[in-house]
């Protein structure tokens, strides 16, 4: 039972004595370092710090010093010392004088004692020497050029835009001031005259390195295009046919829009049309009468109507635009036994059978336009020119065929495009 007693009061002893050591930690020893330099340039020059090993839970490294505890501390395991220092390199991202310092860190098991010794601080000062506009505009302006060589800025603004009085919107090196004839410069609210080139003087932090930007404002020339990229129409009636897209002929040349549908269309269809166009130019417009057309506008198309596209330099040209049901296609191939033949399927495509083994590479087509007046037919050669096409002329329909037919209907010529797919089976 003693035996028992005196074991107990050892155990009790040893867990008091490490208990008291959890209590507080010891002030650890005061740790030392060295530094390659004692200057250099924001987020360029390299330092390596030199730190000697102490006998401490941890070493850390701060580079901006104690006042700046959380900026970029640089904790030091155990593992990176090697006889006794370790090494550590760190490229400052702010500009100043920093004392840089190094902390010694004892902590008890819990975390509720800690003790810190710093080492002496060792000043270091960093400064910036960059002296670059990296971003320059003005709120229309549509082109930069920034040249980072030859020191100069390029940017173009739209046609009539006052070069008087433009504020400059710019990004510059951090730190840098700007100046132009020795006036201070702010992005966003300084006014300068742009009619003649003007020299932004940028100066680095250090206040010694400066640099010279030479800005020159060109004005986008007057346009004067009044042609049509694209068109087309939407049939925006509520009855079956609303919501059908519906192709065009685009005639830039004759100044001819005709949008259109297949043969026996209601009428009905005509006066409800979304006219959908694009411009080859950006600051013009279309008109109808005296309504400025937007894209997707409903217009009645029963009759003719005439759009007036207005280039950026006011000057007109006047575009009919049409609607039109287009004649029915039905191709046939005589030669073919039994004989193929059929019409488009309600757009303007054309989708026939051939039986096995049959040479499709060389075929005669008869095309039958059920009367309607039509002009010389072409074929679509993708990206090389089209090529015409006359009755009797074999074509290859190893792959689909689109014809550009012309047609004339009510005083307007348009042109058609059909396609042709034979299908071995």
């Amino acid at each position: 039972m003693r035996r028992i007693l005196y074991y107990s009061l050892l155990c009790l002893l040893w867990v008091s004595v490490n208990s008291c050591k959890d209590d507080e930690a010891s002030q650890p020893p005061t740790p030392t370092f060295t530094v390659d330099r004692t200057s250099g340039l924001y987020n360029s020059t390299e330092f390596v710090f030199t730190i000697d090993q102490v006998g401490s839970n941890a070493v850390s490294l701060l580079p901006y010093g104690e006042d700046h505890p959380n900026d970029a501390g640089v904790l030091v395991p155990s593992s990176s010392f090697t006889n006794g220092k370790a090494t550590v390199k760190f490229v400052y991202s702010k500009v100043g004088t920093f004392n840089a310092v190094v902390v010694a860190n004892n902590h008890t098991g819990d975390g509720l004692s800690v003790k810190n010794t710093l080492s002496a601080p060792q000043a270091i000062t960093i400064t910036s020497n960059r002296n670059a506009i990296t971003d320059f505009s003005f709120d229309k302006s549509t082109k930069t050029v920034i040249d980072t060589t030859a020191h100069t800025i390029t940017v173009t603004v739209p046609f009539g835009t006052d070069l008087t009085g433009l504020k400059a919107k710019f990004t510059t090196s951090d730190f840098a001031t700007v100046t132009v004839g020795g006036t201070a410069q702010t992005s966003g609210t300084s006014a300068n005259n742009f009619s003649s080139p003007v020299t932004y003087a940028v100066k680095a932090q250090n206040g010694t390195t400066s640099q010279d930007w030479t800005v020159t404002v060109n004005t986008t020339p007057v346009e004067t295009d009044h042609s049509f990229k694209s068109a087309s129409g939407i049939i925006a009636n509520t009855g079956d046919a609303a919501g059908r897209a519906l192709p065009s002929s685009l005639d830039n040349t004759g100044h001819i829009i005709v949008v259109y549908d297949t043969a026996g269309v209601d009428p009905d269809d005509y006066d409800s049309v979304a006219f959908t166009f694009a411009r080859n130019n950006s600051f013009g417009y279309v008109k109808l009468g005296t309504h400025k057309l937007s894209d997707k506008d409903t217009l009645d198309l029963s009759s003719d109507q005439t759009v007036t596209a207005v280039a950026q330099d006011s000057s007109r040209v006047d575009y009919t635009l049409a609607f039109r049901a287009a004649p029915e296609l039905t191709v046939s191939f005589p030669a073919l036994n039994p004989l193929v033949e059929g019409s488009n399927d309600g757009s303007f495509a054309v989708n026939l059978n051939v039986l096995t083994g049959t040479t499709v590479a060389a075929l005669k087509p008869t095309l039958d336009f059920g009367g309607a007046t039509i002009g010389q037919i072409k074929i679509d050669k993708g990206s090389d020119p089209a090529i015409n096409y006359n009755a009797g002329d074999t074509v290859n329909f190893t792959k689909p065929v689109t014809f550009i037919v012309p047609v004339t209907d009510g005083g307007v010529t348009y042109n058609v495009r059909y396609t042709v797919t034979l299908t071995v089976k």
